[in-house]
């Protein structure tokens, strides 16, 4: 693996249930008088082997990405745009006897799988391990969409 000084102590990890509800709420209940700007939050970057980490959890299918806002112990003025990933998966797949077969369900915390005898209790993590644009953003990239034609702060 290549690694360089830019994405040294990028650790993947994950977070107690409580902190990704917390880091969603202040997504969700932002305040509309302080809006986030879109430059702001334009873009998330992720390594690719943080998402081979959340796919070899068993029984993942799918990955759920939530949006959330985080505090960054060096920037107290402001809250931080992230990204938290889940394992999801049909939720046939996990419950047999389902009643929404084709309903895709997150895999957090402690899951039952199958049924009866063959039930297996198995704990799956929310990962918080994405790094927000900006400021790790690509300014030459044709998605770097500057608004208005203006000049961005980030380039």
């Amino acid at each position: 693996m290549v690694s360089d000084e830019k994405t040294i102590g990028w650790e993947p990890f994950s977070v107690p249930l409580e902190v990704a509800q917390e880091r969603i709420t202040n997504w969700i209940d932002a305040d509309p008088d302080k809006p986030v700007k879109p430059t702001d939050m334009r873009a998330f970057v992720v390594r690719r082997e943080d998402f081979v980490e959340l796919l070899a959890q068993r029984d993942t299918e799918f990955i759920r990405l939530y949006l959330g806002r985080k505090e960054v112990p060096n920037d107290a003025d402001r809250l931080h745009p992230c990204l938290l990933l889940v394992s999801a998966a049909y939720q046939h797949d996990i419950h047999p006897d389902a009643p929404n077969p084709d309903e895709i369900i997150d895999l957090v915390g402690k899951v039952v799988i199958g049924t009866g005898e063959n039930a297996v209790e198995k704990t799956y993590d929310v990962f918080d391990f994405s790094q927000g644009c900006p400021p790790y953003c690509d300014p030459d990239s044709p998605l770097f969409i500057r608004p208005d034609n203006k000049y961005d702060e980030y380039k």
